[in-house]
């Protein structure tokens, strides 16, 4: 029974914690991002999940209300996976033995997500200048040793620790919704131990609001608000207190949150959506997004495996995105309505708006004046995306660190 009770845990390293018997509600935030983390795979591989069954320690059990939780989780699955199941809270003993003293964590005034992505990199480096004492989380799937390698590559680029805590394989069942859910329990867990009640997600705009391009497309629900809103919900009925989780970058373009991080070299960073691999495919729709916005904010960039402007590589990402930039810049009155469902809902206009400015800018520093693309999409207006680039470069927008999941 213990066994199957503690199977999603890791032990290993900086997880050994975890063994001992007093860290009772970080083993129960773990839970409940683990098991739904799992379910969601379960669910893509079975094509149905009815019912997740979730242990909690005696301690946490007869502690929170357990209904109000399960309602929560279950119109989040439903929400974001369209999958209407049963979640079961069932009461454990948990693990038995002796409590330690020897782990003992530091107080920290926040602590930020990194996953060695533009955005967490930029992000880090960011909040270094607002805090003080600032605690770095990575959290490693078991099956993704690249990214693990190039997380640890670039820690010594970056003066905050960083931990790592270690999450089930992502698996090969494609991208994980939920794995945005899973990311800031875990900051739950460690502003738990560190005696704050601030979890930064540093992802930007673009990314948590981002619109369909087509009526079949596969868009990422990661930092979504409402699965911000969700986390938050679930570490206030676990924790007993409302945490605080800070989104500074949730009204910057990606272009604008590099240009505010004062790094000059994003070489190390790793943002492909193939993340198993640990390598830059180059056309996939993260990579293009952050070669346009690295180009116009005239940065470093990684190595690409293709070039994504060269017409021999898969244009498809690029041409939804210039075309979907386009229409909103100039056609925007007449663009599907699932195309701006979530700018309007959100009111995102300007933020889009500056976003797809970045995206044809980008695009004008990496073709010829001579190229059909260069011709198509920005034609006679080149001054217009000078002077983005201008304004991207000298002025960008600044990140707010008061804006918080409500």
């Amino acid at each position: 029974m213990k066994k199957d009770r503690d199977k999603y845990f890791s032990f290993y390293k900086e997880n050994r914690f975890l063994r001992y018997k007093q860290f009772f509600l970080e083993r129960d935030i773990l839970r409940v991002a683990f098991y739904l983390f799992e379910a969601e795979k379960k669910l893509k591989t079975d094509g149905f999940v009815d019912k997740i069954i979730i242990p909690l320690s005696r301690q946490t059990f007869q502690r929170i209300d357990c209904d109000k939780l399960k309602k929560v989780l279950e119109e989040l699955f439903l929400l974001i996976l369209l999958e209407d199941i049963e979640i079961d809270l069932v009461e454990i003993d948990d693990m038995s033995g002796r409590v330690r003293k020897k782990a003992v964590f530091p107080q920290k005034e926040a602590v930020v997500l990194f996953s060695a992505g533009v955005d967490s990199y930029s992000g880090i480096k960011v909040a270094e200048k607002y805090y003080k004492q600032l605690l770095g989380l990575f959290v490693a799937h078991n099956d993704q040793a690249r990214v693990i390698r190039i997380v640890e590559a670039i820690k010594p680029l970056i003066s905050t620790e960083i931990r790592t805590l270690y999450a089930p394989p992502m698996g090969s069942t494609g991208y994980s919704q939920l794995r945005g859910f899973l990311y800031i329990l875990s900051g739950g867990v460690y502003i738990n131990l560190c005696k704050t009640d601030k979890v930064i997600v540093t992802e930007c705009g673009p990314t948590m609001y981002q619109p369909l391009f087509s009526p079949f497309d596969s868009i990422t629900y990661t930092t979504h608000p409402y699965v911000l809103k969700a986390a938050k919900d679930v570490l206030t009925i676990l924790l007993g207190f409302e945490p605080k989780i800070i989104i500074p970058f949730e009204d910057l373009t990606k272009a604008e949150v590099i240009s505010n991080s004062g790094i000059k070299d994003f070489s190390t960073t790793h943002s492909c959506i193939s993340q198993r691999f640990g390598d830059h495919d180059g056309t996939c729709f993260g990579c293009v997004i952050k070669k346009l916005a690295c180009q116009v904010s005239g940065i470093k960039d990684v190595k690409y495996n293709k070039n994504v402007f060269n017409e021999s590589a898969n244009q498809d990402n690029l041409f939804n995105l210039l075309n979907f930039s386009d229409d909103l810049l100039n056609n925007y009155k007449t663009m599907p309505a699932f195309q701006k469902e979530k700018i309007g809902e959100f009111r995102k206009n300007d933020l889009f708006e500056r976003f797809a400015l970045d995206n044809i800018a980008g695009l004008m520093m990496g073709v010829d004046n001579q190229n059909q693309i260069y011709k198509k999409f920005i034609g006679s207006n080149q001054k217009m995306f000078e002077e983005r680039i201008t304004q991207v470069r000298e002025k960008p927008k600044a990140p707010d660190f008061d804006k918080i999941v409500s």
